[in-house]
């Protein structure tokens, strides 16, 4: 990494801007969206045709019940970002998935864990549906609907937020865990990790008076640990972080 002075300002520049605004849904995702639906019911097909109607009419039912779970999941989900992004100002980047160098790894496994857990949502209803008898409602399915609903919901928003899923993100104001709970940069102080290169510790005061402070070693891209450790950083030798 270049260490002149003179390219430092163009730096912090591109980092500032880095995702000032949510991506949003297009075209492309419509078509995507499309895409995955029809694979979906192709190969279902053959289990529907040996449905009868009322387990059918089941699977309708517990269909519709998560699209409301959806809708207020994502309603919640907006407000809580909304509520973040009111105090945290812009984003200068997040971290990387696991001890992963870039984000590519993180965007990978996002969109791959979203495509298995469809299939096996609706493959779940459909054999629990067809093991039971026709007048027997399956009540417990619902259970696991809602807490099925409510993550596929918050992973889509990752997306849509371009955030890695269990990322952090770090803002001009301070950061942001995977819950979307804001740290203040004056609650935190970023040190180099001397086990890895691509890392740095993040201690973490607490917001009680009597609370235990917190330290956890995390990856991020070059650019984003020369921005960390210029701005909020603690370079003392005495106290740098394994």
């Amino acid at each position: 990494m270049s260490t002149d002075p003179a390219s430092e300002p163009e730096l912090e520049l591109e980092l500032e801007l880095l995702d000032e605004r949510p991506q949003q849904f297009g075209l492309i995702h419509l078509m995507g969206l499309m895409t995955v639906l029809a694979f979906a019911f192709a190969l279902l097909a053959p289990l529907f045709r040996i449905l009868s109607g009322r387990q059918v009419t089941y699977i309708a039912l517990i269909l519709v019940i998560e699209l409301f779970v959806v809708g207020g999941s994502y309603y919640l989900a907006s407000y809580r970002r909304n509520k973040l992004l009111s105090v945290s100002g812009r984003r200068v980047g997040q971290s990387n998935f696991g001890m992963a160098k870039s984000r590519a790894f993180g965007r990978l496994a996002t969109v791959c864990g979203l495509l298995v857990f469809a299939f096996l949502q609706l493959a779940l209803v459909i054999l629990v549906i067809c093991w039971m008898p026709d007048d027997h409602f399956p009540w417990s399915m619902l259970i696991v609907q809602f807490q099925m609903g409510h993550f596929a919901t918050n992973a889509i928003m990752q997306l849509r937020w371009d955030r890695d899923y269990g990322a952090i993100e770090f803002f001009e104001n301070g950061m942001a865990d995977a819950t979307m709970q804001f740290t203040p940069w004056e609650r935190i102080v970023v040190r180099p990790s001397k086990l890895y290169e691509h890392g740095v510790n993040l201690h973490i005061k607490p917001a009680a008076k009597y609370g235990g402070a917190m330290m956890m070693t995390i990856f991020v891209s070059d650019p984003l640990k020369q921005y960390l450790l210029k701005h909020h950083g603690d370079l003392s030798p005495e106290k740098e972080a394994v």
